[in-house]
């Protein structure tokens, strides 16, 4: 099972998943993505955990061998953990990663609201609520990209909701609450995509649990100011009829 320490090469596997889907990312964005997705802000800090990690390894860390990814048997998405059987695509990447296309989806709907969702946080660090950059930016866009930006909120906005309340069960359970243990279902631990939650520490689930508010609020807002634009392109446009 893939985990942090393997962050370069998932990259490199998710960037040639992408450019297979026409859509181009560079290196250095394929990681901030893979960093994001292990619950970090940014590469740096990533990069600084591997090499704390690194340093209590001297041969760095074990790798299965590659022939325990044999394409006959069952084989998992190193992004999300879901088989071959759960997904529509597994695409090989550099032994013995792969990744699915689901998680490519998500990747590339990251990378389209990069520029917004980098707008919105920095108007989030100027504790400034109306986001007029945000607003400015999605006002300059046609109403055919207003909508995409629309669904992809309300992707992003359900992705990271459940992922949310995934990380809020777990540690309810782990805090001793009766309730909760009793209304979490086992296969809802089990998922694939949030498997790797029940080895985390308290403090990473904690970690997690920031990063995952901070990216809902940010979607939210996105789809939120998205809607307002693209219903006032239409109030103009039936006002002129």
């Amino acid at each position: 099972m893939r985990d942090f320490r393997d962050a370069k090469a998932m990259a490199h596997a998710l960037r040639d998943a992408l450019k297979a889907k026409a859509v181009e990312a560079t290196h250095s964005e394929c990681l901030e993505l893979i960093a994001k997705a292990f619950g970090y802000d940014n590469w740096n800090i990533l990069s600084a955990k591997i090499e704390a990690a690194q340093s209590h390894e001297p041969d760095g860390p074990a790798l299965p061998p590659a022939g325990a990814y044999d394409p006959e048997n069952t084989v998992t998405c190193s992004f999300c953990g879901k088989t071959q059987h759960e997904v529509e695509t597994l695409i090989a990447g550099p032994p013995p990663l792969f990744i699915c296309n689901e998680c490519v989806g998500v990747s590339s709907d990251v990378l389209a609201d990069q520029e917004i969702l980098s707008l919105l946080k920095a108007d989030e660090e100027r504790v400034n609520q109306f986001s007029p950059a945000a607003l400015a930016y999605l006002r300059r866009k046609s109403t055919e990209e207003l909508a995409l930006h629309v669904e992809r909120g309300k992707k992003g906005t359900g992705h990271w909701r459940l992922g949310l309340q995934h990380i809020k069960r777990i540690l309810a359970v782990r805090d001793g609450d009766v309730l909760a243990e009793r209304d979490t279902p086992g296969n809802v631990l089990a998922s694939p995509g949030y498997a790797f939650l029940k080895n985390k520490t308290r403090e990473d689930l904690l970690a997690l649990q920031q990063h995952a508010e901070r990216e809902l609020k940010r979607y939210e807002d996105a789809e939120r100011i998205a809607a307002t634009v693209l219903a006032e392109r239409k109030g103009q446009t039936s006002s002129q009829k």
